[in-house]
């Protein structure tokens, strides 16, 4: 194949697109059809934006407003392939995006709206004239940090700024009224394939898939379990994060957060296969290992007692010790050795040095290195954590202390009412549990952790991963008690349609977090982040423990996903005889 010039390939992109995005129709009718919903002061107006990224540096987006949809298209596309012919650009992802409603709306409402929502919610496009001059989309706007989320407003130096860098004509002052609008959205990345793009609310600017598959969960763990392995430095340490829009480093580091990291990155060795991700594995634990402390002087013969330290906040987590044990053993199980068993042990022994007997509740911080005690308690997090990593050591061992340990913790569990702070290591720890003590009532209670938190879960704006992690986990267990046939009163109490099609929501929905080139194309540096996970009420954080949660979710997702639709798919028969 010979050399394709940037203009040639963008003509090429941009005339795929058009045929996707007008079907069977033209312009006139496809204006037919919009021209009541962008009408705003008594005529209607058009306007069409193009974006070019070369996938190095952040897209450039091209506009153009005119009275009609043609003309505001052709525009904006001579605008683009003019820029690229001086530029001798790569027009490897283009985005373009047609304005199909519009509404004016003051500024001080717009205001109070940003106020209310999570930081880079709001997710429509403006214009601060009524020409259209100064229409900026969605996917600009919060690429650019066009709105000051901090201060939870629209700010003249914020704006200017971004016009002056887009080559706009800057405001004098703000107006009292701007345009609201949304887009029917198109993308073309570099294999040529279009995919349109939702338009509105919180799918904004994501592909429309045919719904949450196999294949779909497949992909986004072997990326982002890419990405993670590549985050890993020659010492052992991962790159800690990154706020992607001005590629802002995420400070500080987190040896447990390190260690949680290194699990999903397992779990998604089982999937893929990859040496690389092997390795990188392998070098990971070493770091781990290197940042434990042994209580005692060595005894030949006998188990220390361990902890995992914290170096930058000179603390000991007992979770931190958990999810040591966890990693660990998964990796054992994973590679066919029982090279960290006796590590194991002794990390849980850190961890029953922590235990109180009595009440079934652990210590959960000390000071490092003196191990005074800090903090009785720090998120309740680290319970899970702690009863799942004891199972998984009686599951290593055979020895009854673990299992004996995590049972008196279970029954602070149930006392105290876990389920009301929706938890997705008390999933992961009752699944545990019940592999070896399958007990009626640990079976309700872990049912009940996702039945009473489903409506919320399903409503939750945010891509909060820990949910899905949550929902997957429980579905394992439900699987078993039907699987086994154990009788458990309470499955007729609970909402398995429910249960089930939260789960295939919160999956798809998940995907908002995903690092889709039609996302991060307006990030700084596109391609650095490309397949990862970002949390986008922090600024697009993308952070290894977001990751790892993402990628365990979708790990969990995908081995039980046969299971899962053959169900989805029985309830769906079974209201259509109704």
């Amino acid at each position: 194949m010979g050399f394709v010039s940037g203009k040639a390939l963008f003509e090429e992109k941009i005339n795929t697109i058009r045929v996707k995005m007008l079907g069977d129709e033209n312009f006139a009718e496809l204006q037919e059809k919009l021209s009541s919903n962008v009408t705003v002061g008594g005529s209607p107006r058009y306007a069409a934006f193009v974006s070019v990224c070369d996938r190095v540096s952040r897209a450039r987006v091209f506009r153009a407003a005119a009275d009609t949809l043609e003309a505001a298209w052709n525009e904006a596309c001579r605008k683009a392939g003019k820029y690229i012919a001086v530029k001798s650009a790569e027009p490897l992802w283009i985005k373009t995006d047609i304005m199909k409603t519009a509404e004016r709306q003051k500024l001080s409402e717009v205001i109070k709206t940003i106020s209310e929502e999570y930081n880079e919610f709001f997710r429509r496009g403006i214009s601060f004239d009524d020409g259209l001059e100064t229409a900026l989309i969605e996917a600009e706007i919060n690429g650019n940090r066009v709105i000051s989320y901090k201060k939870q407003t629209i700010e003249l130096t914020a704006v200017n700024k971004y016009l002056s860098s887009a080559g706009l004509k800057m405001l004098t002052t703000l107006p009292e009224e701007v345009i609201l609008f949304d887009c029917l959205s198109f993308f073309c990345g570099e294999d040529g394939e279009v995919y349109e793009l939702y338009g509105e609310v919180m799918n904004c600017g994501r592909r429309k898939i045919c719904g949450m598959d196999k294949q779909t969960a497949l992909e986004v763990v072997s990326t982002s379990s890419e990405y993670l392995s590549k985050q890993l430095r020659i010492a052992g340490k991962f790159a800690y994060g990154r706020y992607p829009i001005n590629d802002r480093p995420v400070k500080g580091y987190n040896t447990m957060r390190h260690t949680a990291s290194i699990w999903s990155l397992i779990c998604a060795y089982r999937l893929t296969g990859d040496k690389f991700t092997l390795g990188q594995i392998e070098k990971a634990i070493s770091y781990m290992a290197a940042n434990t402390y042994a209580k005692y002087s060595p005894v030949q013969g006998r188990d220390n007692t361990v902890y995992l330290t914290e170096p930058t906040s000179q603390e000991v987590k007992v979770g931190a010790n958990g999810v040591a044990i966890i990693m660990l053993t998964e990796y054992m199980d994973a590679v066919g050795t029982d090279k960290y068993a006796q590590l194991c042990r002794e990390l849980g022994n850190g961890i029953l040095e922590l235990f109180d007997v009595r009440t079934g509740e652990f210590f959960h911080v000390l000071h490092f290195p003196t191990l005074a005690p800090k903090d009785k308690f720090r998120t309740v997090y680290y319970d899970g954590e702690c009863v799942f990593a004891l199972c998984r050591l009686f599951g290593l061992t055979r020895d009854r202390k673990w299992l004996d340990a995590a049972k008196l913790a279970v029954e602070n569990f149930i006392k105290a009412d876990y389920t009301k702070h929706r938890d997705h290591w008390i999933a992961y720890a009752m699944n545990e549990i019940t592999k070896y003590l399958p007990e009626e009532r640990y079976f309700e209670f872990a049912l009940k952790n996702a039945q009473v938190n489903l409506k919320k879960i399903y409503r939750c704006k945010t891509t909060y991963h820990t949910y899905l992690e949550l929902l997957t986990v429980t579905f394992e267990l439900y699987s078993r008690i039907k699987r086994e046939g154990y009788s458990v009163a309470y499955m007729d109490k609970f909402d398995a349609e429910y249960f089930v099609n939260t789960i295939f929501y919160r999956a798809e929905y998940m995907l908002n977090g995903y690092c889709y080139p039609e996302y991060v194309m307006y990030f700084k540096y596109p391609a650095g982040v490309l397949g990862a996970f970002f949390v986008r009420h922090d600024a697009y954080r993308i952070r290894i423990d977001d990751i790892q949660h993402f990628c365990g979710a979708y790990y969990s997702f995908y081995k039980h996903y046969e299971e899962l639709d053959g169900l989805r798919r029985t309830f769906a028969e079974k209201e259509t005889e109704v």
